[in-house]
């Protein structure tokens, strides 16, 4: 009996600390990302925010304002309030210069990793409805996110080689 009770408080001890675990990791892991993504945003320089490998490509400027819808749509599936004042319907339009999209990429950045870490476990399989196909949930929202954004970071670091610009973590390199 003794040992079935040391069994039953180690389990319990052992659940009780993964609570969380999983916002805990991802949270980080867009943290990390979230912060090379807004490095390169500062290390390119403003006239080249306008550049596109091609016509019919996302330019900098439009990439960037993807990122930042895309934070705030996960966020909002999360149960996050998107600020006032950002209109969803047309903020890749509305975002042109280099300013202001540091500053809502760093907003959005905030509120969806916020949104991760106050996601509560019981709510991980909830189901969660997408405008595109398939069957997703909070979980499944989180790790798109953090895809999402490596993503486009790797996009962003090929637009910045073709423009000559290293970025800032591998300068040294």
């Amino acid at each position: 009996m003794k040992k079935l009770l040391t069994i039953a408080a180690l389990l319990f001890t052992t659940q009780a600390f993964c609570q969380g675990q999983f916002q805990k990791e991802t949270a980080g892991s867009l943290g990390y990302v979230s912060g090379h993504v807004m490095q390169l945003a500062q290390a390119i320089p403003a006239d080249k925010y306008a550049w596109s490998p091609q016509a019919g490509v996302r330019t900098v400027a439009q990439v960037y304002a993807h990122i930042i819808s895309a934070n705030y749509f996960f966020a909002s599936k999360l149960g996050a309030k998107i600020p006032e004042g950002v209109k969803m319907e047309t903020l890749e339009k509305d975002l042109k210069t280099k300013d202001a999209i540091a500053t809502e990429l760093k907003r959005s950045y905030d509120l969806v990793i916020n949104a991760i870490k106050t996601t509560p476990d019981a709510s991980l399989p909830n189901k969660v409805e997408f405008p595109f196909p398939g069957e997703f949930t909070s979980m499944s929202a989180i790790l798109i996110v953090v895809a999402h954004s490596n993503e486009h970071l790797g996009q962003l670091i090929a637009y910045a080689r073709m423009n000559k610009i290293t970025p800032p973590w591998s300068e040294n390199q």
